[in-house]
């Protein structure tokens, strides 16, 4: 088990993860916004008279990001340690478990050994874990933002769907990996590094899934 001192590495690691995947879309985003024509909006003619505002960099977005990474991080490390003991295996990695199952006395008995838990982990991960995570990120995510009640369920009814679907082409062949090679101490180091490509993903579903009354705000700033 990691000790306090490395779970906040661990955490801080995970947070900067996901704000590194923030400020990539919303990079991205800005370049998008000023290489195409703006928007104008006129709410009595069809004329164009007035330009929307020119959108700028949202820092509280990425610390909402990286909040969210930390804070995230205690949840999902004693997850891993839960599949760890309750699905042991024999000796694979050096120095990957604390508490091994005994070692069958071939080498064929300890791969199919070893394939039986990683595969009871992966299932029982992506069937329990993953929607409660993308339950946590969609849900946590809109209260930060201050959604009211009727905005986060819209919310939940848009995104979580899509996010969940899309989590299920990703991390099972990522955590197959992790549960199988990785060492528990750096499973989620290694989660935290493919939830950067995860995160930029996360990050653009969110932008894109605003609430309505914010998007009202923005165009009522223009007119």
């Amino acid at each position: 088990m990691a000790t306090l001192g490395q779970l906040a590495k661990i955490a801080l690691f995970s947070g900067s993860m996901a704000a590194t995947g923030n400020v990539i879309v919303q990079s991205f985003m800005l370049w998008s916004e000023q290489t195409t024509p703006a928007v104008v909006v006129d709410s009595n003619s069809s004329m164009v008279d007035r330009k929307a505002p020119a959108p700028s960099y949202d820092l509280v977005q990425t610390l909402r990001f990286f909040s969210y990474g930390v804070a995230f991080t205690p949840i999902s490390y004693r997850w891993h340690a839960f599949l760890n003991a309750r699905f042991p295996m024999a000796d694979l990695v050096a120095g990957s478990l604390k508490q091994r199952a005994p070692a069958p006395s071939s080498s064929k008995a300890l791969l199919s050994q070893n394939t039986s838990a990683v595969l009871k982990r992966l299932a029982v991960d992506q069937t329990v874990f993953a929607p409660v995570a993308t339950l946590a990120f969609v849900g946590g995510m809109g209260a930060m933002e201050g959604l009211s009640r009727n905005e986060l369920a819209e919310r939940l009814r848009v995104q979580y769907p899509a996010v969940l679907l899309a989590g299920y082409m990703l991390w099972p062949a990522a955590q197959l990996i992790n549960f199988s090679l990785v060492p528990l101490a750096y499973r989620i180091p290694f989660s935290s590094t493919v939830s950067l490509v995860w995160h930029t993903y996360l990050s653009w579903t969110n932008t894109r899934t605003k609430p309505n009354s914010v998007l009202s705000q923005q165009i009522a700033q223009a007119t």
